[in-house]
């Protein structure tokens, strides 16, 4: 349970510029990042936006609190760890979640029911397939300052 924030798969972009006695515009020379934390549509247009960080931060999310990477080899069949968790977190999220994170505390339920499960919907709805469908950061940094709050005055 160490975080280590090194690269969080940020997509970078790298820009080469045409010779200015041909065409000067820009172009799309590469993508980089890490596999599994690049947006979908990043694959698919040239278009970049902060849509794309609310993605790698949710994969990220989701990461820390299944203890899986998004290229780990529970995840078969196409499954990313998106759907990995979507199909538990209705009714099964207690097998999802990394065993190590409530193993020693007597109030499992109530972390597991008030912290996990709301940041789990939030790593669900940052790492939707559609950027339209994804929150800004302002709206996943005030439901986390929630989520800490509520804790705290529940003594968890």
């Amino acid at each position: 349970m160490v975080a280590y924030v090194t690269d969080f798969g940020l997509a970078r972009f790298l820009f080469t510029a045409s010779n200015a006695y041909q065409d000067t515009s820009t172009s799309l020379a590469c993508l980089k990042g890490s596999i599994g934390y690049i947006p979908p549509e990043y694959g698919l247009s040239k278009e970049i936006s902060t849509k794309g960080d609310v993605y790698s931060f949710g994969v990220l999310l989701l990461q820390m609190i299944t203890g899986c990477s998004p290229t780990d080899e529970k995840l078969k069949d196409g499954i990313g760890l998106h759907e990995f968790v979507d199909r538990a977190s209705t009714k099964n999220i207690h097998e999802v979640v990394d065993p190590t994170m409530l193993q020693d505390d007597r109030r499992a339920t109530d972390i597991l029911k008030n912290c996990v499960t709301p940041l789990v919907r939030i790593g669900l709805s940052c790492s939707m397939t559609s950027p339209k469908e994804r929150p800004d950061m302002g709206q996943v940094s005030t439901e986390i300052l929630r989520i800490k709050h509520m804790a705290s005055h529940m003594g968890l």
